[in-house]
């Protein structure tokens, strides 16, 4: 049960940074959704008992945690230089965050 959850997971996984690379926000969204399943799963999944296979799967999984954080992170980055120079171009000031308003201070 909790390799298939496992399974499950990664392939979710997957589909997570496949959206991201490609940049769709409808798969996004839907890869979200399940990855918010896929967890659950994880979670409710019972009978961890630790195997080689399953460790090495595991581990898999961890990496593609990593590699769609990653993702994220310099998306994230992307969008804060691209504000920043329509801010410079437009002549207003360089924005540093987003205020409790909800917009950029």
């Amino acid at each position: 049960m909790a390799a298939i959850a496992l399974e499950g997971l990664i392939a979710r996984e997957e589909a997570l940074i496949a959206a991201l690379d490609a940049g769709d926000v409808g798969a996004l969204e839907n890869a979200t959704q399940d990855m918010t399943r896929a967890l659950v799963g994880v979670a409710a999944a019972g009978g961890w008992h630790e195997s080689p296979e399953l460790g090495m799967r595991l581990t898999q999984a961890l990496r593609l945690a990593e590699a769609a954080g990653a993702r994220i992170h310099y998306l994230a980055d992307d969008n804060r230089r691209r504000v920043s120079r329509l801010m410079t171009l437009s002549g207003r000031p360089r924005a540093e965050g987003y205020g409790r308003s909800g917009r950029l201070a």
